[in-house]
């Protein structure tokens, strides 16, 4: 979670990860965004010293903007089904705003900002469990089904497979292949009662 921002830099932040997202990081420079903002590179180094800091920080910005996310639908949606589908359909629009080769980028030059992409993926899973847990319980999924299994092999799924080269290699776009990845999912977990719950049947 990123330390407390005054409203400067989380204005420096957010159009930091539009220009990431739209452009890469090979292409982004602080020049660019000090162009996009308006504002001088001092006042950008000022808050944060390096280039790298400054992804860092962009990073840490997008990954609390899905945890606020979560925690959003965590308490205001009641049906823990459609929680699941919330949060997934979150994660896609997201996801949809990167492109593989900007992904493929990100972990060319920067693995160590990758591998915190990485252990933040692995740590939704404590978030997939307490979903789908709820949804066993009101009987939006199979009784028979081992959530703790399920939120383990699910996380390491998405983990091991939505690598950029992955999508690269099979011309398919992050988006639609969680949509895809999600779908599977709920037909084989939701009971007849969950997939009406959230509108699938």
């Amino acid at each position: 979670m990123t330390d407390q921002i005054n409203p400067q830099q989380e204005h420096i932040l957010e159009e930091g990860f539009e220009e990431v997202t739209s452009q890469g990081v090979r292409a982004f420079t602080v020049e660019s965004l000090a162009s996009r903002l308006a504002m001088s590179k001092k006042t950008i180094y000022k808050f944060f010293p390096t280039k790298e800091d400054l992804l860092d920080k962009i990073l840490e910005f997008a990954t609390d903007r899905i945890i606020h996310e979560i925690e959003r639908i965590r308490l205001e949606e009641p049906n823990p089904a459609r929680r699941f589908l919330l949060m997934m359909d979150f994660i896609v629009k997201m996801a949809g705003k990167v492109s593989p080769q900007r992904l493929s980028e990100l972990k060319g030059r920067y693995p160590l900002l990758w591998k915190k992409l990485e252990q933040f993926r692995l740590e939704r899973r404590a978030d997939f469990y307490e979903f789908l847990s709820d949804a066993q319980k009101a009987g939006y999924v199979r009784a028979d089904v081992d959530i703790d299994a399920v939120a383990t092999l699910y996380i390491h799924i998405v983990n091991s497979t939505f690598q950029p080269e992955f999508f690269v290699q099979n011309d398919m776009s992050v988006s639609k292949t969680i949509r895809l990845f999600v779908d599977i999912i709920t037909q084989g977990l939701f009971t007849e009662k969950g997939l009406k719950s959230v509108g699938t049947e």
